[in-house]
């Protein structure tokens, strides 16, 4: 009969409803006299519990599938996920200090300098090195100089470059005649202090031993005439004869005329020497080595 069926169908219904929903309690309460059905343990749990939301998770778009599968999914980013800085993980918004190379040099630099031209500890090492080279060739091996004045023309203008040598003079021999020599002048009445702490370019026209004179605009050295191939024009002076003393050599501008030199301030003592002018280098026309001298000078000792 329908209302056989109809109480088996409800049973079966109320049986099933545990099953699928959690235990239900029946019990029902009064409040302000209106009956109601407790919600089952699961559906306030549910409620109970909120969505964990981190840092890391903070601004995700909840998913649309419930709040117990946000807490899950935001729950395993915040695990898998390392923690950041909360200045977008660069460490650096431009309000806290610079995060630290690990090179006191480097991070020393003001932060409006640009990257590429900050030196760290290696650059400073490289410096160093290389300014401590150059001074130590200098000073041993060679040199550049540049040429103020005209006192040596023709044989050099003003602004022309040169290397001199400083190794000859040092372990092979002393300067011969002919040579063009780099020095401090010596100090005597004619020259001031300040003025033998400057370098001059000029060239031997005689060694220890030799008898310098200058007379009828043209120089002799033992009584024969030297250098007249390469000096600009005659002298417009003359010079007593006089001997070179030992360990001094005598040195004059190709200019003769227009050359501060020995037949002023007298011999230059060898301490004095610097190095050798060996060529030209600037400017590119005039590279290469420097005229020859007469090859009539007769031959002076490797020291004297």
């Amino acid at each position: 009969p329908p209302s056989a069926t109809h109480a088996s169908m409800s049973a079966t219904l109320a049986m099933s409803l545990p099953a699928l929903h959690g235990p239900v309690a029946n019990a029902r309460a009064v409040r302000g006299g209106v009956q109601t059905r407790s919600r089952p343990r699961a559906a306030r749990m549910s409620r109970a519990v909120l969505p964990v939301r981190t840092r890391a998770t903070m601004g995700q778009r909840r998913p649309k599938f419930g709040r117990g599968l946000a807490v899950i999914v935001n729950a395993s980013a915040s695990e898998s996920q390392p923690p950041t800085d909360d200045n977008g993980g660069d460490g650096n918004d431009g309000k806290g200090p610079r995060p630290g190379t690990g090179d006191e040099i480097y991070d020393a630099w003001p932060e409006w300098v640009p990257e590429g031209l900050r030196l760290n500890t290696d650059d400073v090492y490289t410096v160093l090195i290389t300014f401590a080279v150059s001074l130590a060739f200098r000073a041993t091996i060679a040199e550049p100089r540049f040429i103020p004045s005209l006192s040596m023309y023709p044989t050099f203008d003003i602004g022309d470059r040169l290397i001199a040598e400083k190794i000859t003079y040092r372990f092979k021999h002393d300067p011969f005649p002919g040579d063009v020599i780099i020095f401090h002048p010596p100090k005597t009445p004619k020259t001031s202090t300040a003025l033998t702490k400057e370098v001059f370019i000029k060239r031997v026209v005689a060694v220890a031993g030799d008898t310098v004179e200058v007379k009828k605009g043209e120089l002799y050295v033992n009584g024969t005439s030297r250098g007249k191939e390469l000096k600009l024009e005659p002298a417009t002076y003359n010079m007593d004869p006089q001997v070179v003393p030992a360990g001094d050599v005598f040195v004059m501008g190709d200019n003769r005329n227009n050359s501060f030199d020995s037949h002023i301030w007298g011999p230059l003592p060898k301490e004095n020497i610097l190095g050798r002018a060996c060529f030209k280098y600037w400017p590119p026309q005039k590279f290469g080595g420097l005229p020859k001298y007469p090859s009539q000078v007769p031959a002076v000792p490797e020291r004297y």
